[in-house]
């Protein structure tokens, strides 16, 4: 399994202290563990951080764009031939799986059970770059405030014990208090504290321990303070400037841990990875390269890839789908929740148990499903096998199913309430596959579509919709891949008419003429634009932003390193996060 490509372009990295005091210079006063809200300013980046400039504050490509298109305006295909030049630097709060995470292992289970954050808002359909971009308002704040000290209550006493050695002798004992802050706010923050910031909280636990008579108030106390620091709860992706290529700053050790470790496993860096951050143990791209590939062999690996399909898909929130009881009297919400786990057993799949090539969930002939699921698709169990033990099935040629297009999640969640919809099918595969935008319908058209005993189908209804000249163009592209997947309905159930009528479902993609799911996940599976959208997808995630024009080079070369290693997703992920336009930012704006 070919494993050694290697990006000719990525620059050696700068030694030297820096990046530290260029964030301090950017958001000065950071003291005290609180901070300023910057309001409902949806175009402002982050927290005001009283004064200073702020390094998130960067616009760039489509930073305006639509919660719901995470492709509008982009061509993957395009681009190129301009010197590396990567994304300016920015801030990133923390995702709410993250904070919860981060505090799960800082502080154990009864703690995050207690955990509150505000909801996650995507902006170019990613929470990851919305988390760069939008500001906190007031009541998040307060949501991060109060999540703090109910976290620091909750927290395991053992756990906190772990994190001194020291037995304190009284409620004065500035010592111990300053030796827990040291411990706990290296991995809090994910880098070692500076003496002054030592001090600082050391002092808020002194002062709280003797206000309440005994030391572990005061260690509560610390706790809280350190974790409504924007050190916590943002990602610092500031960097030290590289002497031998101005406007680019290489990401320090520890910054680089927490890249990787939020990426690849959704969670805070343990102990162990700021070791090597701080000791240059990710001090090249072979060095990151090969601590990836650790991370990628663990449980954690696995779930965060689920949670980006599930978020890039749109797999949340199946089992809230509004669906008409008298049309789709099988939908139940614990089916909705059975189609999701379905889509994310097959990636995972094929990513990390069989570690096949990824375009097999375009057109996979095999799914796994539980009792309710076996039935929807017509699918026969083993014997004894019902209710919620889920089984792997090899789908019949003739169901038409394959891949993540014959699955129930993707037909029930691009569908209406009462029947299906070619458009929305056809829609998700031009943008969240290929990432081609499809615009919006002008302002005065009627987006209703044609009733009436003549239009017993949705193609001949959609037909008619195409006589507009206005809306044809767009139609065309989204409906002709929708007409083919019209043997399922509106949860996905097979069908052979409509109104009783036979269906017509022989369509064409880009010239090329497809039948089915699988069929259309064949001809998916062949398109360049496909691959090239999953790496971009996979890209915007893992760094916040949309990719610049300085960036296409490097994008082409993990287009190439996805091709030379046969598509495998393990592959991919290791290669991105050695890429330079994961190890490097540019200069805050």
């Amino acid at each position: 399994m070919p494993r050694q490509r290697r990006f000719a372009r990525t620059p050696s990295r700068p030694q030297g202290p820096g990046g530290l005091a260029v964030l301090l210079t950017l958001t000065a006063s950071l003291a005290g563990g609180c901070y300023h809200g910057a309001g409902q300013d949806q175009s402002a980046s982050n927290p005001t951080l009283t004064g200073g400039e702020d390094p998130t504050e960067t616009g760039g490509a489509n930073s305006a764009g639509t919660d719901g298109d995470p492709t509008e305006g982009t061509d993957p295909t395009d681009g190129g031939g301009e010197e590396f030049a990567p994304a300016p630097a920015r801030l990133r709060i923390l995702l709410a799986r993250q904070y919860r995470s981060s505090v799960a292992y800082l502080l154990g289970d009864a703690a995050v059970a207690e955990a509150e954050t505000p909801p996650d808002s995507a902006l170019n359909g990613f929470e990851a770059i919305g988390a760069a971009q939008l500001a906190l308002n007031d009541q998040a704040v307060d949501t991060y405030e109060k999540s703090a000290r109910k976290v620091a209550a909750a927290a395991d006493d053992a756990i906190l014990a772990s994190y001194h050695t020291c037995v304190p002798t009284g409620a004065d004992d500035d010592a111990c208090h300053k030796e827990f802050v040291a411990n706990f706010g290296r991995v809090a923050w994910r880098r070692s504290l500076t003496q002054a910031e030592i001090d600082r909280y050391g002092a808020v636990g002194r002062d709280a321990a003797l206000a309440f008579g005994n030391w572990e108030s005061g260690r509560e106390f610390a706790v809280a303070g350190m974790l409504q620091s924007p050190y916590f709860l943002y990602q610092v992706e500031v960097g030290e400037p590289d002497p031998d290529a101005p406007g680019q700053r290489v990401l320090t050790g520890v910054e680089l841990a927490t890249r990787l470790s939020f990426f690849l496993l959704d969670t805070t860096p343990t102990r162990e990875l700021i070791d090597l951050g701080e000791t240059d143990g990710l001090a090249t791209a072979d060095a990151v390269r090969g601590v990836a590939w650790t991370m990628l062999e663990t449980p954690a690996a696995r779930g965060a890839l689920g949670g980006f399909f599930a978020e890039v898909l749109r797999l949340r929130t199946l089992e809230a789908l509004p669906k008409d009881p008298g049309v789709f009297p099988a939908w139940t919400p614990a089916l909705g929740a059975s189609m999701r786990d379905e889509a994310l057993k097959l990636i995972d799949d094929i990513a990390f148990t069989r570690e096949a090539d990824f375009r097999d969930f375009l057109d996979a002939p095999y799914t796994f499903a539980n009792g309710p699921l076996a039935q929807l698709y017509g699918l026969i169990p083993d014997a004894g096998v019902l209710g919620d033990v889920w089984q792997k099935f090899d789908l019949p040629v003739e169901g038409k199913r394959g891949g993540l297009l014959g699955q129930g999640g993707f037909l029930a969640a691009y569908a209406h309430i009462s029947s299906s919809s070619p458009t929305l099918r056809g829609k998700f595969v031009r943008e969240v596959l290929m990432c081609q935008g499809i615009p919006a319908p002008p302002p005065d058209i009627v987006t209703e579509l044609p009733n009436g005993e003549e239009y017993k189908t949705m193609r001949d209804r959609l037909a008619e919709h195409q006589t507009n000249p206005s809306c044809s163009g767009c139609h065309k592209l989204m409906d002709d891949i929708g007409f083919g997947l019209e043997n399922f309905d509106g949860i996905g159930a097979f069908r052979l008419t409509e109104n009783g009528v036979d269906l017509d479902t022989k369509s064409v993609l880009d010239g090329g003429e497809f039948d089915g799911a699988r069929q259309l996940g064949g001809l998916l599976r062949e398109s360049p634009a496909v691959t090239r959208c999953l790496v971009r997808n996979l890209f915007r995630h893992a760094t916040g932003h949309l990719e610049l024009p300085g960036e296409a080079d490097a994008l082409k070369d993990l287009d190439q390193v996805f091709e030379d290693n046969e598509y495998r997703m393990k592959e991919l992920l290791a290669e991105l996060v050695a890429s330079p336009a994961f190890l490097r930012v540019g200069t805050p704006e």
